[in-house]
């Protein structure tokens, strides 16, 4: 197993109470983001490509963890005219991560349960992809599942 799906079979294997609201940002901490910023359209491209191919090995990897089917993750794709955007979802839960193109330029966006911000944001950088899926994944109130090792 990778550290990754050692780290979905811990989570989802814990105790409510470990992670409940005061432990949630010691057990799955928020995704690392930044104020979106436009940047030049190839840039942006890229970095939407590369952040959903780990974002599909990431799924893939913890549905594997995952005991359930009824309780894997999900990763749906848009392609739009001016935006790429994938959604990565988990019982009713979602996040979506996509680029606008407009006006020769890119701009990310990060929008979801639990990623409110009064200023838009985007995750700084692949390294915040885990973080995202674990944070779907333990949020406070829902119930962890059993899980394969």
């Amino acid at each position: 197993m990778t550290p990754f799906m050692l780290r979905i079979a811990q989570l989802v294997g814990a105790d409510e109470a470990d992670v409940d609201d005061a432990g949630i940002e010691a057990t799955a901490p928020k995704p690392l983001t930044r104020i979106s910023r436009r940047i030049a359209t190839s840039t942006g491209a890229d970095r939407q490509v590369v952040i959903r191919s780990l974002a599909e090995q990431l799924v893939c990897a913890a549905n594997a963890v995952l005991a359930s089917s009824d309780d894997h993750l999900s990763l749906t794709d848009e392609t739009l005219p001016n935006e790429l955007a994938f959604t990565v979802g988990y019982r009713g839960r979602g996040a979506r991560v996509s680029t606008i193109f407009a006006d020769g330029t890119a701009y990310g966006r990060l929008v979801g349960d639990g990623f409110e911000s009064e200023l838009p944001q985007e995750l700084e950088n692949v390294d915040a992809v885990p973080d995202l899926l674990v944070r779907l994944l333990v949020a406070p109130g829902l119930p962890h599942h059993l899980v394969h090792i």
